[in-house]
């Protein structure tokens, strides 16, 4: 039995899934309290910084004439040019933008991180040092990592996948909402 079979398989690879997916990773960890969870909030808050990005350029390849044009332009224009373009409401100060906004922010900040010195002064009762005379003085920047902002970044991560990819028309939207591939298989027989 020296039959081949010839097999085709075809997949548009969207970097913002294994994003958001290592994202939720690390937010699983963080609560959990695994060993290095501090860590994994950088990590969450960082990918997902990364996976709006990424979702702007998936969706703006698909909808977009010519989105080559537009691939060094912020995060922040690329969004809201997308907004435009598929009639979604946009407002900075409003839900989940605002948050995608402070997470490109944050997302700059630790891609371009400064040193800081920080300094504190405090007057403290005795239990008071007695507990928290270990707590290290934090920067700016270890101020936003936090749990509860991790959720926040993967939570307005997913709302605006979400915003983005269901005004799609539906015959554009295969591999941009879940990841997946397609594929066929036929038999080549020998004579």
């Amino acid at each position: 039995m020296n039959d081949k079979v010839k097999v085709v398989r075809k997949r548009t690879f969207s970097a913002h899934h294994m994003l958001i997916g290592a994202a939720r990773a690390a937010v699983e960890d963080a609560e959990a309290k695994r060993p290095g969870w501090s860590y994994s909030q950088l990590t969450a808050i960082t990918l997902c910084g990364l996976a709006i990005e990424a979702i702007c350029n998936a969706v703006g390849e698909r909808v977009v004439t010519d989105w080559k044009d537009f691939e060094s332009a912020s995060p922040n224009a690329k969004l809201r040019l997308l907004c435009e373009r598929l009639n979604v409401q946009y407002d900075k100060n409003q839900e989940p933008w605002s948050t995608v906004r402070w997470l490109l922010k944050l997302r700059n900040a630790i891609a371009h991180a400064k040193p800081q010195q920080v300094e504190e002064e405090y007057v403290w009762s005795r239990d008071e040092y007695d507990h928290r005379r270990r707590d290290v003085p934090l920067s700016d920047l270890e101020q936003d990592l936090s749990l509860g902002n991790a959720k926040r970044a993967l939570s307005a991560t997913e709302d605006v996948l979400l915003r983005l990819t269901q005004v799609i028309p539906a015959e554009n939207r295969f591999g941009l909402y879940s990841d997946g591939w397609e594929g066929s298989a036929s038999a080549i027989y020998d004579d």
